[in-house]
């Protein structure tokens, strides 16, 4: 593997965890992409020791060197492994944040200020110890504490053990990496004007609006967000209450609406090595069509900034964005209607891995990090399958549980995936075909702790 390009997933559940080794003197070059999952740590501490195990030795005894962390956004699934006793014998020597994570942003006041406002309308709801249903239970785990122990260990410990600044990182930056030869790497997302692309007006004027009914606190990105918890002195107990269920209510549209722009402010990289195009899109996640000044997906950003340039042709290896969500990979052209634009979000995919032409491989290679227990329907098997058309490391499970005497029902075995019928409603019909390769289920099947990817040089 002297000339090979290595990206490793690890199986850690719904999440992201994965090293890309790009060979090199002194060992290569090694960056981490996310360390997060929803759930336990036990995943998330198994596969850092096994990556601190394969890294090269650090400039201190028993330390060992990670030349790059790149955690894309701030949702525990990304970023919640990033945990100080993990990596007390890991030398870091860069990490790059998406530029929404910055605190002090001029141009992400209004999107801290929403992030502020959801985190706490859910951490209130959860405090309030009353009942929450399976999908508000999802929503208020992403406002946890461990997002600001992971916030802490990024912008502050790591740094100031590491000596080091962490970067806050964005579309068209220029980076000062010492990267092995024929190697580069490009941001393509998200754009520095966060709050212009990624929010939209009506969003904004309504947050505004809100937080003008109650009193409000300071929050770390300058802005301010409401509070539910003290009467004002101004207005009656029975008009409090109704201020309360008005504010919880708009709470949780917040934080939904909160969680997806979110995904939105993922760091996207296109990384180019011996002309190989590698694209790692974090949660990205995709809309309608781009519109100036409004709220955008990702996908039509990156698309409208980057479509004539890093996006203009097909890549070699694609990170299946967002656990294999179907709104964080643009449709296939064949789902196009004639409302839309001919280069549009429907463009996107054709362009960037195609299916190959009749009596042609394809030569590109996709991994999806994913678990069937906490979303749904996550991963999107119908866009699983799509996908398989225009990559070459696929597999067969359906073949592959048989081959193993796997009942594929009995693999979907928790209460809530039971209750919900995620095997007969999201995975039986499609396991008769190929997808490219799954964490889960390279591991539920051959035990596999981590599914490698190689890259040949062009």
């Amino acid at each position: 593997m002297a000339d090979q390009l290595l990206i490793r997933a690890y199986n850690v559940g719904c999440g992201d965890c994965i090293h890309v080794r790009i060979p090199g003197p002194n060992d290569g070059f090694h960056i981490l992409i996310d360390c997060g999952k929803k759930g336990g740590d036990d995943l998330l501490e198994k596969a850092v020791k096994h990556l601190e195990a394969q890294l090269p030795p650090g400039s201190a005894p028993g330390k060992k060197r990670l030349d790059l962390i790149v955690a894309t956004h701030r949702h525990e699934d990304h970023i919640k492994g990033f945990d100080p006793q993990f990596f007390k014998n890991i030398e870091v020597k860069n990490i790059w944040l998406s530029v929404a994570m910055d605190p002090t942003h001029p141009q992400a006041q209004v999107v801290n200020s929403l992030h502020a406002f959801a985190t706490q309308a859910m951490r209130e709801l959860t405090d309030s110890g009353q009942a929450l249903s399976p999908e508000l239970e999802l929503l208020a785990s992403m406002y946890g504490v461990s997002n600001e122990a992971a916030d802490k260990l990024l912008m502050e410990t790591l740094p100031a053990v590491n000596g080091i600044k962490p970067r806050f990182v964005h579309s068209g930056m220029t980076h000062d990496l010492t990267l092995p030869p024929d190697t580069d790497i490009h941001i393509l997302a998200p754009e520095k004007d966060v709050d212009h692309f990624y929010l939209g007006e009506e969003i904004d004027a309504s947050l505004k609006g809100l937080q003008g009914l109650a009193p409000s606190r300071p929050t770390a990105g300058g802005g301010a967000t409401a509070t539910v918890d003290q009467q004002p002195a101004n207005i009656s107990a029975t008009d409090f209450r109704v201020l309360q269920s008005r504010m919880l209510s708009n709470g949780l549209a917040f934080a939904a609406k909160e969680t997806s722009i979110q995904n939105n402010l993922s760091v996207v990289l296109l990384i180019e090595w011996k002309k190989r195009r590698l694209l790692f899109v974090g949660d990205a996640e995709w809309e309608g069509e781009f519109k100036d000044g409004k709220h955008n997906g990702s996908w039509n950003v990156m698309w409208e900034k980057h479509r004539t340039t890093h996006l203009s042709a097909p890549v070699d290896f694609l990170k299946i964005g967002h656990h294999g969500s179907i709104n964080a990979t643009p449709p296939p052209a064949t789902e196009e209607t004639t409302a839309k634009k001919a280069d549009g979000i429907h463009a996107v995919l054709d362009t960037i891995l195609p299916v190959p032409t009749a009596g042609e491989a394809p030569t590109a290679q996709a991994v999806v990090s994913t678990e069937r227990e906490f979303y749904n329907p996550i991963p999107e098997c119908k866009l699983l399958v799509d996908l398989a058309r225009r990559v070459n490391n696929t597999r067969h499970y359906g073949k592959g549980f048989e081959k193993k005497g796997i009942l594929p029902a009995t693999v979907w075995a928790t209460t809530k995936a039971k209750k919900n019928k995620f095997f007969e409603t999201y995975e039986r019909d499609f396991l008769d075909h190929h997808q490219p390769l799954r964490t889960d289920l390279e591991f539920v099947i051959d035990a596999k702790d981590f599914v490698d990817v190689v890259i040949e040089p062009g």
